[in-house]
């Protein structure tokens, strides 16, 4: 406009006080951008949280490496390759990929193949090591790895030694290595839900089913294969008639109590006659007996709730598969566990 004069001393005014907001902005909410390569997250909470290294024990292992050096902290590739027998080569992708996540950095004053743990890498050992004390991330992943096992190993559904999974490097998770307890109760989930079969019992050998081919083959894991929703599957609403069936077969029910957790009872039933059975210390037998009376009161309640019993019923089980001692009565409880869980939630 004609015979305005801009007053450029309040506009360079008004760009710093703007500038200054958005720094204080930055200060108090900074932004966080995700790393690349698997969508990790390393400061993720425990089990089941985020996604980090733990299902890949080449890279734990030489995170874990880095981390027990002495002195300054680090670690050349040539030292890990001896150290672990692998290549040279074979380190130099390890470290690339743990440098590439932000998981280690490279210390080119101590040479060009020196290597140390990160700030985000304690950050992610941390997470790693909470998740080793975890059972259900560790439960999880075993039934998973055993299945992508099994089917790499005898995908044309001849039997295979569950034994000689333990031998393999997919028998370790976030850094520990899997029990024969944890694998036990993979095997019995495994079973009662149709993915695998009993091949022979002297010695145990066991086949991989069409559905446990088409579990691995779909990606997806075995919680969420199982839970996948079937066209024609039962549906129920409580209060209501209920329609079930599918394809040519229909049929009609009245009843308002769909969620039937009885089986439940019958499970902490059976824990709390066993636990003087299963070697545990007088404090571990108690905290078990608690754990089976907390889980029968879930399931005995006039409403039950299907998450709080759920969750009773991980705790239990959870000191089960922590048991170190493997005995026919743990074994026997922990398939009656894995068989009320599959009656009440369907697998």
């Amino acid at each position: 406009m004609a015979g305005t004069k801009i007053d450029q001393r309040a506009i360079e005014k008004h760009v710093k006080d703007i500038n200054k907001a958005y720094e204080r902005a930055f200060k108090k909410y900074p932004i966080t951008v995700p790393l690349a390569s698997r969508g990790f997250t390393p400061s993720a909470g425990i089990s089941g949280v985020g996604v980090g290294i733990e299902q890949d024990p080449q890279l734990v292992g030489y995170l874990m490496w880095l981390s027990e050096r002495p002195g300054n902290g680090f670690g050349t590739l040539a030292d890990y390759a001896g150290h672990s027998g692998t290549s040279l080569s074979e380190a130099a992708v390890l470290a690339a990929e743990l440098e590439r996540d932000g998981l280690v950095v490279a210390l080119g004053t101590f040479g060009p193949d020196a290597h140390k743990v990160s700030a985000d890498g304690q950050v992610e050992l941390r997470r790693l090591a909470r998740l080793r004390s975890a059972p259900a991330a560790r439960h999880r992943y075993a039934t998973d790895a055993f299945l992508r096992w099994l089917y790499a190993t005898a995908h044309d559904q001849s039997p295979a030694s569950p034994a000689a999974f333990l031998d393999t490097d997919e028998s370790h998770f976030a850094g520990g290595a899997l029990s024969e307890t944890e694998l036990d109760y993979a095997l019995a989930r495994l079973t009662n839900s149709g993915l695998v079969e009993d091949a022979s019992t002297d010695p145990k050998t066991v086949t991989i089913t069409l559905d446990g081919i088409d579990c691995v083959l779909s990606g997806a894991s075995v919680s969420d294969y199982l839970n996948r929703t079937r066209p024609g599957d039962y549906y129920s609403i409580n209060g209501t008639n209920i329609v079930a069936g599918s394809q040519g077969k229909v049929e009609q029910h009245n009843h308002n109590h769909a969620f039937d957790p009885g089986v439940m009872r019958e499970f902490a039933a059976l824990v709390q006659q066993l636990a003087p059975t299963y070697g545990l210390d007088p404090v571990q037998q108690a905290e078990l007996v608690r754990d089976a009376e907390v889980l029968n009161e879930e399931a005995s309640s006039e409403t039950a709730q299907p998450g709080r019993v759920r969750a009773a019923y991980d705790a239990v089980m959870g000191r089960l598969t922590e048991i170190g001692v493997a005995s026919a009565a743990l074994t026997t409880t922990l398939q009656q566990g894995q068989q009320a869980y599959t009656a009440v939630f369907g697998g």
